[in-house]
């Protein structure tokens, strides 16, 4: 976890903006289901969370959006294509993401949920077989 005031609030402004650009992305997927442009969005965004979570060390962070992002490009390159239970795990990643924001902003910490069920999904939909 990271100690510096001003790179934790910028990352937190960074990333909530972020999010609020998912949801607006999201409703435009859903009418859109198939196009690559806003999946490729989806995935710079997630992209983005990820790699300065792992940088400043929110693990968890970290570990939730890496399988979103996984899935993401394979939505993105055409390997999967969207259906109701993909959207629905997406929006439980997307309000994992937000929850643990929140914490970080509130407390320091990534708070003391548990993702394991989240992940564990995340990765089931994902599988072609």
């Amino acid at each position: 976890m990271i100690d510096d005031d001003e790179l934790l609030n910028e990352f937190l402004v960074e990333s909530l903006e972020n999010l609020d650009r998912l949801d607006q992305d999201f409703v435009d997927l859903e009418r859109e289901p198939t196009s690559r442009e806003i999946l490729a969005s989806i995935f710079r965004t997630v992209h983005t969370i990820k790699g300065t979570s792992g940088f400043l060390g929110f693990d968890k962070l970290e570990s939730v959006t890496h399988v979103g992002e996984n899935l993401l490009g394979k939505l993105r390159d055409g390997e999967l294509l969207v259906n109701g239970a993909i959207t629905s795990t997406l929006l439980r990643m997307v309000d994992a993401v937000r929850q643990i924001l929140g914490s970080i902003e509130s407390r320091r910490t990534e708070g003391d949920g548990d993702y394991t069920e989240l992940i564990a999904e995340l990765t089931r939909v994902q599988q072609t077989d």
